[in-house]
């Protein structure tokens, strides 16, 4: 949608204006009429002139349909007034009032409904409510009634989007005093009509912004996120995301806060993983992306070299590269003799660099040590540190002049010339940790890239899913797996301990007893699964226990007991996939036993996932030394298991809007070249709608 009239209208109302420039009514008037604004027309019934301005009684009184109404009244009377905007053909309007959904209660919540209905029901694009409104420097256009974003701030491309008006000028401080300028402020707050997925699709096409900063609390809309996400990769823009909620009570305060739950911290990286956003742990490092990007195409990934005259700030700088999940490469020999040359004595040279006081002397002794330091095609960027008083500028600008890698000085003692530096596109901090936290993440974003994926057309269907159950029972479930190609334990289903004998010396010893009901998920918590059994007694004995157990079970279906045989060896793994309510169905694969359940040791994708992410995900757990021969143990069949767990999320693609959730656990990796088998399968359904559902 094209969101010109909020973001750059050529026209301006402001109802419930105020003459008193620190109002809220009369921030935004103050603003424009500084600005140079010029078709601005203030409403108000009280005054006949307001900061002034010649003021008008109503908005019919206006003497022009305007582009954007900036609506300043209280939640009772705003959307009385929005209708009569809308007789008028007015196409925006920002709500600064609150009192809506974020409050919590029936009362506001119904406010907001209704306020996105009238938006649905006209097209008006209506921003907010609860929102503090926007700046555009670009165009000089301030429809806010935040003071942090004054007329005469240098115009710059980067764009900041956000869920709270206090987090939007807090994070435009902290970037403007990193030295980022900005091309547009938006605060979305409740979203009741515009959401930030909405205000992103925008500036992925604005020709003035290179990269957008995102503080989010929940997202509405997770696929439009995700197609405003891959625009911004297509252009190459940069994406940065801080998501507050991350921890339990992180995600507790940010309910309370706003209008809607947090979504899982889970699911949100598996889709910043899956877009190719920059995820800022912290909020300066949200700003130093941005900062970052400024310095162009010269940073490529976050492999480091380290040039400093202190072996102990070497070592620091290495240490907290590393912890950020940046590389700090041992750099060639070759490179090292050369190094050596410049730099006499037994200082390090392999990386960290340790120039010692030799940064001092004349000559090019410095430009050399960085062209030398840049020149491994492994190496993405240079840090630099030397303190104000030590740094040879007209060096460091040389050998910036001359290679495409970026430099950045890192000067504790805050003396450097930063101007000068920012001049010849060089990067600057004054502290250590913020430059590795900032670099680490810059450069995991420029490696990364973004995954369209698209899903997979199967040939296999699902069979016809009961409409009266809430889940499939066991057999039910492996065979519908089994039919998109996940290899499943094949399984003899009994009715009484006379068969069960009869079936297990057909199928020999050990054997594995189950209890099959679509109403136990779960059946080893209530005894209703039997290991290693040795002869028929022991299978009739496991019949009638798990059936006498499942008969004392209210609500308890009982379709028989499956015999299979047990499988030894191998090493255990859990693949699930759940429907996430912001972004879809999300698959988390992770070691069993313990290892998911205590440790968390899981990986989590959107789907779709093919052979190569699966296998990609496995070798990213901590565990996966298990998988890969630890201890001298035979290393599992991974692109086995891979393609198992491949299989399972085109299953679940193809299986509709009736499933609810898909669990194999456990699915058993054998050794190399045996393959890999699902032992148990979980499927749980969604209810059937109603007539009156679906017409609702």
């Amino acid at each position: 949608m094209s969101l010109d009239p909020l973001l750059s209208p050529r026209s301006i109302a402001v109802v419930g204006a105020s003459d008193n420039p620190k109002r809220i009514g009369g921030v935004p008037v103050d603003l424009l009429k500084r600005a140079g604004f010029e078709r601005l027309y203030p409403v108000n019934p009280k005054n006949e002139t307001i900061q002034g301005l010649a003021a008008y009684k109503d908005i019919e009184d206006v003497p022009e349909v305007v582009d954007l109404v900036i609506v300043a009244l209280s939640a009772e009377t705003t959307l009385p007034y929005l209708e009569r905007c809308h007789a008028l053909g007015i196409p925006a309007a920002i709500v600064f009032a609150s009192g809506y959904a974020e409050t919590g209660e029936p009362e506001g919540a119904a406010k907001q409904a209704e306020l996105a209905a009238f938006a649905q029901r006209t097209g008006m694009k209506v921003a907010g409510p609860n929102c503090m409104g926007n700046a555009n420097f670009n165009q000089a256009v301030f429809t806010t009634f935040g003071q942090s974003f004054q007329p005469g701030e240098a115009a710059g491309n980067t764009a900041l989007v956000t869920q709270s008006g206090n987090m939007c000028a807090t994070v435009f401080r902290i970037a403007r005093r990193a030295g980022v300028t900005f091309s547009q402020v938006i605060n979305t707050g409740n979203e009741a009509s515009v959401e930030l997925s909405d205000y992103l699709d925008n500036l992925s096409g604005d020709p003035n912004t290179t990269s957008a900063l995102c503080y989010i609390e929940e997202l509405r809309n997770g696929p439009k996120f995700l197609a405003a996400a891959a625009r911004f990769r297509e252009a190459g823009k940069l994406l940065a995301v801080y998501k507050v909620g991350a921890s339990e009570k992180g995600a507790e305060a940010t309910r309370s806060h706003t209008a809607a739950l947090a979504g899982d911290s889970a699911a949100y990286d598996a889709a910043f993983t899956r877009a190719g956003v920059a995820r800022a742990s912290e909020l300066s490092v949200l700003a130093d992306l941005a900062y970052l990007h400024s310095l162009g195409g010269r940073i490529g990934g976050s492999n480091c070299a380290i040039l400093s005259i202190s072996g102990a700030a070497g070592a620091i700088l290495a240490d907290a590269l590393a912890l950020n999940g940046a590389e700090v490469p041992t750099l060639p020999d070759a490179v090292q003799r050369a190094l050596s040359e410049q730099i006499p004595g037994h200082s390090m040279v392999s990386n960290p660099i340790d120039m010692t006081g030799n940064v001092v002397n004349s000559n090019d002794f410095l430009s050399e040590c960085i062209r030398l330091a840049l020149s491994p095609d492994e190496i993405d960027l240079l840090l630099l540190y030397t303190p104000g008083a030590f740094l040879a500028l007209d060096q460091v600008e040389k050998a910036a002049a001359a290679s495409g890698k970026a430099i950045v000085v890192i000067d504790t003692f805050a003396m450097a010339d930063r101007d000068r530096l920012a001049a010849a596109g060089i990067g600057y901090f004054e502290d250590f940790d913020r430059a590795a936290r900032a670099i680490a993440a810059y450069g995991q974003w420029k490696k990364a890239g973004g995954k369209n994926a698209s899903a997979p057309t199967s040939k296999a269907s699902w069979p016809a899913l009961p409409a009266d159950r809430s889940a499939l029972s066991e057999t039910e479930g492996k065979d519908a797996l089994a039919a998109f190609g996940v290899p499943v334990v094949h399984d003899v289903l009994v009715h009484s301990a006379a068969e069960a004998r009869a079936a297990a010396e057909k199928i020999g010893y050990p054997l594995v007893a189950k209890l099959v009901s679509p109403d136990v998920a779960h059946k080893t918590e209530h005894g209703l699964i039997r290991l290693g059994l040795q002869n028929a007694d022991a299978v009739a004995d496991a019949f009638d226990t798990m059936a006498a157990k499942a008969r004392s079970m209210a609500g308890v279906h009982i379709e028989g007991v499956t015999l299979e045989p047990m499988l030894q060896g191998g090493v255990e793994i859990l693949a699930g996939v759940t429907r996430d309510p912001v972004f879809g169905w999300m698959l988390t694969v992770g070691l069993g036993g313990v290892w998911t359940e205590l440790m968390q040791d899981a990986c989590h994708s959107l789907l779709p996932v093919d052979a190569g992410e699966a296998e990609a995900m496995l070798r990213s757990l901590k565990g996966f030394e298990l998988l890969d021969g630890y201890r001298g143990s035979p290393k599992a069949d991974v692109a086995a298991a891979a393609k198992a767990i491949a299989a399972l999320g085109e299953a679940v693609l193809a299986g509709g809007e009736r499933l609810r959730e898909v669990e194999i656990n456990p699915l058993l990796v054998l050794p190399e070249g045996k393959g890999a088998v699902a032992v148990d399968a979980l499927v749980l359904l969604n209810a059937v709608a109603s007539q009156e559902e679906e017409l609702a």
